[in-house]
């Protein structure tokens, strides 16, 4: 396996496929800090680039957009709280407000280095751990991914705060908004109100980008900008992190790929559902929870080393069984088919020449990336700083032109700026947006499977606790539920011993 990864990189390291890396990681940058457009997309618009290439130089310009976009999407999330797809949605959280606090260069080059701990981390899961892993991801069916999505939105949604009633309320209303259109399984109508265009439902990056990106326009309205101290002159020093403070939040990277790694392993869970559990975890062991949105830097880190750590594994079932893990596993798939190559357990053997580049090219392209993306942070910094009392129209700019590419569609337009009116209501009343966005995300995923399992089952409902996968998570979910009334129950019974 080692002599396998090291004549893959002695392959790559020939001008003609480096110079296709790097192609593809810019373009990948580029497209992933457009919002809405995000990885999947991405690969799918720049996929015909590939037809008649070499096949080596094909898959790591493919392999190039991939991690790209992945880093790309952080940029319009830091600077201007504009998600570039559903991944990166977690990285406004904290990604946003430490930019409004002058420290976007910081921001960005923390996000630069935490991808590039996670997708490191992940191409080494995928070199030393596709055989066993792929093994167990194979007994996750449909019970074991309903199960997976209610334990995401529990974990996620703020039921185990001290006040739990508004992440519930906004979860519900996520769920209601991610079954409106037709029901996939009896055909009819649901919630589209004889609205044509609501048929097909409702895209999540409308929902995401209004809420998002435009709510802080309206935001933006009501405050006033002192432009003496927007124009104030950042010292280069504030722009990089420092060695003390990246070694602070290692752990959190470190926790974050793992966790990244092995969910970006089962098909359909993907970097989404990776990057939420993440932020709840590092918020739940931090000593600070309360710094969380508001600019903490763990809460920035462990997502975005969690987002990239899922590239390895994903393509673990893709390379490995023949089946995506993603959308973008997906569309990996028809273009390996179409390169002539058969993913599956004999693909090593048949073509290991060809993949282990490709293998070897995920490594090269992280580290350009860090490489590139470090270099440009000055340029990021300055042009935000310099923008700032114009962001306004920018952000709103973004938002349109976003919704907008995802169909074609000004119906598109005009949802984005509901919910961006949605966004800016919540946000006043203290309305946490995180809950609604997964819900809206894993809404339909969440349907699919367990009318799946019912249909398994004979509409048995006992097939969630008789398989022994689905029957732990629902433990764990269970527990995370009931720990914050077992706390609250031993408060009391602590005030009554003292009382006494």
């Amino acid at each position: 396996m080692i002599q396998e990864l090291i004549s893959g990189f002695a392959t790559i390291m020939q001008p003609e496929h480096l110079f296709w890396c790097v192609v593809g990681i810019t373009l990948g940058t580029l497209v992933g800090a457009l919002p809405g457009v995000g990885p999947v997309t991405g690969i799918a618009i720049l996929l015909p680039i590939t037809f008649g290439m070499n096949p080596i130089s094909a898959l790591l310009l493919l392999m190039g957009i991939y991690q790209g976009s992945m880093y790309g999407g952080r940029i319009s999330s830091v600077l201007l709280n504009v998600p570039g797809d559903s991944a990166a949605v977690v990285t406004t959280f904290d990604g946003y407000p430490l930019t409004q606090q002058g420290r976007a260069g910081y921001a960005l080059t923390l996000s630069a280095v935490a991808s590039f701990i996670g997708g490191v981390i992940g191409f080494i899961g995928l070199v030393f751990l596709a055989g066993p892993i792929t093994g167990v991801a194979l007994k996750f069916g449909a019970p074991e991914y309903f199960a997976l999505m209610v334990f995401a939105l529990i974990a996620t949604s703020g039921l185990t705060e001290k006040k739990p009633f508004k992440p519930i309320v906004v979860m519900l209303l996520g769920l209601l908004i991610a079954s409106v259109g037709v029901d996939p399984v009896a055909g009819t109508e649901r919630f589209t109100f004889g609205v044509l265009a609501l048929w097909k439902g409702i895209n999540f990056v409308v929902v995401a980008v209004g809420l998002f990106g435009l709510s802080e326009v309206f935001v933006r309205m009501e405050e006033r900008i002192d432009l003496q101290e927007v124009r104030k002159k950042i010292p280069f020093s504030d722009l990089f992190p420092k060695v003390s403070e990246l070694i602070k939040d290692s752990w959190a990277m470190i926790r974050g790929s793992i966790l990244g790694f092995f969910i970006g392993v089962l098909p359909g869970a993907g970097a989404t559902i990776a990057t939420f559990l993440t932020y709840d975890m590092e918020k739940k062991l931090s000593k600070e929870p309360e710094k969380f949105g508001k600019g903490a830097s763990k809460g920035l880190s462990g997502p975005e080393a969690a987002n990239n750590a899922t590239v390895g594994g994903a393509l673990i079932p893709l390379f490995s069984l023949g089946i995506p893990g993603s959308g973008t596993t997906a569309i990996l798939l028809g273009a390996l088919m179409m390169l002539g190559l058969q993913p599956g357990p004999l693909m090593f053997e048949t073509s290991g020449n060809i993949i282990w580049a490709a293998i070897a090219g995920l490594f090269l392209a992280n580290v350009l990336l860090l490489i590139l993306n470090t270099a440009f942070v000055p340029l990021f910094a300055i042009a935000v700083q310099k923008a700032e009392p114009y962001l306004g129209p920018i952000i709103a700019a973004f938002c349109i032109i976003g919704a907008y590419m995802l169909n074609n569609s000004l119906f598109d337009v005009g949802l984005m700026i509901t919910f961006g009116i949605l966004g800016y209501i919540l946000r006043k009343f203290g309305f946490p947006l995180a809950p609604l966005v997964l819900a809206v995300i894993l809404g339909p995923i969440l349907e699919d499977n367990f009318r799946q399992s019912l249909m398994m089952s004979g509409n048995e409902i006992s097939i969630f606790y008789t398989r022994p996968i689905t029957l732990t998570i629902f433990i764990i979910t269970l527990i995370i539920v009931m720990l914050p009334i077992v706390r609250k129950l031993l408060k009391m019974r602590r005030r009554g011993i003292s009382g006494v």
